[in-house]
């Protein structure tokens, strides 16, 4: 009799077990239906201000692009901010009506007790988000300039918020990290939509520098005046046996450097050879 009592308590003990964990399941997925409206209307209220951070970029660009024209980087970071706190504002606006006890207080406290942890795991992250804002509104280059910095040369093609991307000559493109630009000397070579472009070249010691500088520049000006302006020459270098001139120029139109260099090469050849 009592192993029989004995099974018999514990299939009673089983059984309200059972029926404890049914009526937890039960209890859950009743609240869970229950939120499922606030759930519903949290969606849709950060789906409201997605598309209200739309808009805002559309109004900026609508209104402000004539002001801003010279400022183009200044109207980025706007809008990019922008959009961003609008984006922020409807996530906290959406788990305050998801969670009712939710508050931005809690969010903040939450942050700054992982700010630590989150400091070092995200740190080129926010480096780099940092030094985008910064080159946006400093301006040390804009979008289309051409730029060299650590090996790298290209157009600038676009100034996101983490990295920059540059287009290079032969359409490849190099996406540079906004910190690297911030720290690292960057050499622009445009002005007013021209390109800077150089190269050297050396005569013999005999000759007059002068006379060849005068040629060469006049048969710059007649034959390649549709691509490039003001060339000049400079000596740059003399020694017993050669003179080292470098002739500098402003490519127009931020054309294809190489096809330039090709064309003043191709016309100042034969008068180098002819003063041979």
């Amino acid at each position: 009799m009592n192993s029989i009592e004995k099974f018999s308590n514990s299939i009673y003990q089983s059984l309200d077990r059972y029926q404890a964990m049914t009526a937890s399941i039960q209890s859950m997925v009743e609240a869970f239906w229950l939120r499922v409206p606030y759930l519903i209307v949290a969606l849709t209220v950060f789906i409201l201000f997605w598309f209200a951070s739309k808009l805002f970029k559309y109004l900026a660009v609508k209104l402000l692009a004539r002001r801003l024209s010279n400022r183009m980087n200044l109207l980025l970071v706007l809008k990019r901010i922008g959009s961003a706190l609008i984006v922020f504002a409807g996530f906290l606006a959406a788990m305050m009506i998801a969670i009712p006890d939710f508050t931005p207080a809690q969010l903040i406290s939450a942050l700054g007790i992982g700010s630590v942890a989150i400091g070092f795991a995200f740190k080129d992250i926010f480096q780099n988000l940092l030094s985008g804002i910064l080159l946006l509104l400093s301006e040390p280059f804009k979008i289309g300039d051409r730029i060299s910095s650590g090996g790298f040369e290209g157009t600038v093609e676009s100034i996101e918020i983490r990295a920059t991307t540059l287009r290079t000559y032969d359409d490849r493109r190099i996406v540079i990290p906004n910190s690297q630009l911030f720290t690292s000397p960057v050499t622009v070579n445009t002005s007013s939509g021209r390109y800077r472009q150089s190269t050297t070249f050396t005569l013999p010691a005999g000759l007059n520098a002068e006379a060849v500088k005068r040629q060469i520049i006049h048969t710059l000006e007649q034959q390649c005046g549709d691509d490039i302006s003001n060339p000049e020459i400079a000596v740059t270098a003399v020694s017993d046996s050669t003179t080292t001139l470098e002739l500098r120029w402003w490519a127009k139109g931020l054309a294809d450097n190489n096809r330039i260099l090709d064309e003043v090469l191709s016309h100042i050849q034969p008068l180098l050879k002819q003063q041979a």
